[in-house]
């Protein structure tokens, strides 16, 4: 239906009026909504532009028809130390530390959230394992040979601290950065400003996602709500700042969020709203990290492991689904990784006596280290030059020039020893998919679709029972006996734990462990041998030089036999592409995609249906999963 809304007024020409009684002729043109236009009648010619708009079901319509922009698709993928935002159309997306600070009130309470996972007090017992797991992964690169096939000399804790007990540092000019104060903000502090928030109680730290999940605490700033707007204030400053997006025209754009493969529905709820709502983009729709890296790499089958800063995940992804019974995450990461190479560096005389570990800018230090020299390639053996330099505002720096030997190798390697990762806590144990809760927006929900389906089996039971007293008298009171057992059996089938998932909650398995047990677990014995054929390794972990070949030397020796396929490929920064920005890649791909035109959610079908939306739109699994069976 079409209505006048303006005309464009030309003293040359006469006005003609279209009111809602008139009737346009069979042959006038019908343009598309703001379009100048002519209205021709038969016998006559009158040439008059006008302002149209098409009322709102039919303004959908043709926005659904239309092909996705990738200028317009903003694509979101949060992590738990950084975030990575940018177009679609964007070559790499801006990526900032994912951390708010705020001003603290006056005499009101402190939290401040550290950028690395904290160490714990160990006791004499745990601190002999882990010193003797480091020992025994000792010898076991003295043992290894180079590719050359030469015997790897090895270097001692000794030999690396004899070599550094005469360093002395560098001092340099006084640096020129300053800390942040209260005075220099008005409401908050976004990304690597943060690591210089002043550290004298003036700002409350929050990171909103610890370990792939929503990081909800009983200190100040952690309930949900407090949450979600960090992530508005978060999210809004990077798409006005750095995307250069006044926040008005986001309804002209539309979102892409990239989710963990391990989910929390209600926080997927609020996350939508989020977008939709608060933000007001123009149409949103949710993708796990898996699948997303998946389209990234370019593979229509693998195994997807994400070794992040707080989490591992593993999942086996095939035609665009993560199969829900193969998910697997477990509470380490890179940041373990830097507290563990922190712990061996101190062993071996550390010439920075000052680091301390939960000061940002000595986190951001380790961390550089970490990823500039750490790595797992047997090549490189003996004492290794290592530079670095320690900066702090408003003081003199200092460059330090160390050697350092099979430390580097050491901390990765507790990807494969988990032992080591006590370090940072004992609760790391494996987590999988958890049943959905009820949610009261969503009258089919996985309560109700439980309770008919308990409902159901039952009176297929009854039934059963019923005709089978009918045609033998003789057994109703066997039949009416066994009601009990049918009732256990019903309740059974129906139950909201899943068996197959209480086994991965019970142990904390290493990388290759992970692996193994999350392809166990798939469907069929063709799948096992596709995911085995294929590993992709992302996230800003799968970094290190030589991951690839010791966990492919790791996995020839257990795949089973039967499983076995002509080659086992594990994949690392597919495309030369950085592996800490495949899922993003993925998730720009998919937006651009004809087929993912349904799955687009908009602002007004939120608010009419609500939550219900994800079960339709969302492409995963978002009501009640069930897992599926192994052999």
């Amino acid at each position: 239906m079409l209505s006048i809304v303006s005309m464009f007024s030309d003293n040359t020409l006469p006005a003609y009026i279209i009111n809602e009684e008139t009737n346009l002729p069979p042959h006038a043109l019908l343009p598309n909504p703001g379009a100048k236009f002519m209205i021709r009648w038969e016998g006559a010619k009158f040439e008059q532009d006008w302002h149209i708009t098409m009322n709102t079901s039919a303004t959908q319509e043709q926005s659904q028809s239309e092909p996705i922009q990738a200028q317009t698709c903003i694509i979101i993928h949060p992590g738990s130390k950084n975030l990575r935002i940018g177009r679609a159309s964007d070559v790499n997306p801006h990526t900032i530390l994912h951390a708010i600070a705020r001003p603290r009130r006056p005499k009101g309470p402190l939290h401040r959230d550290p950028v690395l996972i904290p160490t714990v007090v160990l006791s004499k017992e745990n601190k002999l394992q882990v010193d003797e797991t480091y020992q025994s992964m000792r010898g076991t690169l003295q043992s290894c040979l180079r590719s050359d096939g030469t015997p790897r000399p090895a270097t001692s804790t000794q030999q690396v601290a004899l070599a550094n007990k005469q360093c002395t540092p560098i001092q340099g000019s006084v640096s020129k950065l300053q800390f942040v104060t209260k005075s220099d903000v008005e409401d908050y502090v976004i990304g690597d400003q943060v690591l210089y928030a002043h550290s004298d109680d003036q700002f409350n730290v929050h990171f909103p996602f610890r370990h792939g999940d929503l990081n909800i605490h009983s200190g100040v700033g952690g309930s949900l709500s407090s949450i979600l707007a960090d992530l508005e204030t978060i999210w809004g400053h990077c798409i006005t700042n750095l995307l250069e997006i006044p926040k008005t025209e986001l309804k002209h754009y539309r979102a892409v969020l990239v989710i963990p493969d391990i989910y929390n529905r209600l926080f997927l709820k609020e996350l939508v709203g989020l977008l939709l709502i608060q933000l007001g983009f123009g149409g949103c729709f949710l993708v796990q990290d898996h699948v997303a890296a998946t389209f990234g790499a370019g593979l229509g089958a693998a195994c997807v492991v994400d070794l992040g800063d707080q989490k591992t995940s593993v999942s086996c992804v095939e035609d665009a689904l993560s199969q829900r019974a193969t998910r697997i995450r477990l509470d380490y990461g890179g940041s373990d990784i830097t507290q563990a190479f922190f712990y061996l560096l101190q062993r071996a005389g550390f010439p920075y006596k000052e680091c301390q570990p939960q000061h940002p800018l000595d986190s951001a230090l380790l961390t550089r280290i970490k990823e500039g020299y750490c790595h797992l390639n047997l090549d490189f053996c003996g004492l290794r030059d290592v530079n670095f330099v320690v900066e702090r505002p408003g003081v003199a720096t200092l460059r330090y020039h160390i050697k350092i030997g099979d430390e580097l190798l050491l901390a990765p390697l507790g990807l494969f020893n988990t032992e080591v990762f006590a370090l940072t806590g004992q609760d790391k144990r494996g987590q999988g998919q958890a049943n959905a809760s009820g949610d009261p927006e969503d009258p089919h929900d996985a309560n109700y679709l439980r309770e008919t389906s308990r409902r159901a089996h039952k009176e297929a039971l009854e039934n059963q029972s019923t005709s089978t007293a009918s045609m033998d008298p003789i057994d109703n009171s066997t039949n009416a006996g066994g009601q009990g057992e049918e009732d256990l059996v019903v309740d059974s089938l129906a139950a909201d734990a899943a068996p197959d998932d209480l086994p991965q909650q019970q142990l904390l398995y290493s990388l290759d462990q992970a692996i193994l047990h999350s392809i166990e677990r798939c469907s069929s014995d063709d799948m096992k041998r596709r995911m085995y054929s294929c590993i992709l390794l992302v996230g800003g972990g799968a970094k290190f030089e030589g991951l690839s070949t010791w966990l492919h030397n790791r996995l020839l020796l257990q795949i089973p036999f039967q499983f076995r396929p002509e080659q086992t490929e594990i994949i690392v920064g597919p495309k030369e592409m950085d592996p800490s920005m495949v899922a993003w890649k993925g998730a720009a791909i998919m937006s651009c995609l004809e087929s993912a035109q349904e799955l687009w959610i908009r602002p007004t079908e939120w608010k009419k249906i609500g939550v219900r939306l994800l079960r339709e739109r969302a492409p995963f699994y978002c009501h009640k999963e069930y897992p599926l069976e192994t052999k």
